[in-house]
């Protein structure tokens, strides 16, 4: 009878160490940088206000969302990050797994300059749920990943023709 105790702590013990190094996926770093292309107008200024992103382990197939610490934040002039010029959003560990949206959120400080006329634009979606781009790659334990969110001013920028702008950014994710 002890023999099979023994044999079930065992089992057991074995059982347990495996799961905890099954679930404990461990973690990466996502480096998230914004550039633009170039646009016809005098400056494009958004307001960033947040980045989130959903990751789910090998385990399950919904995400979680988690909000990344922003190195830069506030009012960005997207005609300055043209050419190879990029800025740091985001230099963040986050969970080893399958990373599979970003979200870019944006305040309501989101302006347009053409000459001299500094226009205010309308954001609708941008300032609730965010600016949803899909990413659907992996980050495994130690790995660093590096993404580049091109923001496409000339094809964000809408003119509602009567004299008045929103914005409607195109997003498109880069993958070093």
């Amino acid at each position: 009878m002890k023999k099979i105790i023994t044999a079930f702590i065992i089992a057991a013990t074995f059982f347990v160490a495996c799961s905890d190094d099954e679930n404990n996926a461990g973690t990466g770093t996502l480096k998230v940088r914004l550039t633009d292309a170039p646009a016809e107008y005098s400056a494009v200024l958004v307001d960033v206000q947040g980045l989130r992103i959903n990751v789910n382990d090998a385990d399950t197939t919904e995400g979680n969302w988690m909000d990344l610490t922003l190195d830069t934040m506030g009012q960005i002039d997207l005609l300055e990050l043209m050419d190879g010029v990029s800025i740091q959003l985001s230099d963040d560990e986050i969970p080893a797994g399958y990373l599979s949206q970003i979200r870019l959120i944006l305040g309501d400080n989101n302006q347009l300059v053409i000459g001299e006329d500094t226009m205010d634009m309308e954001t609708p979606s941008a300032q609730q749920s965010g600016l949803k781009v899909n990413v659907h790659d992996s980050i495994a334990d130690g790995e660093t990943f590096n993404m580049m969110l091109d923001f496409d001013a000339e094809q964000s920028v809408v003119d509602k023709g009567n004299g008045s702008y929103s914005l409607k950014p195109v997003l498109t994710v880069i993958k070093d």
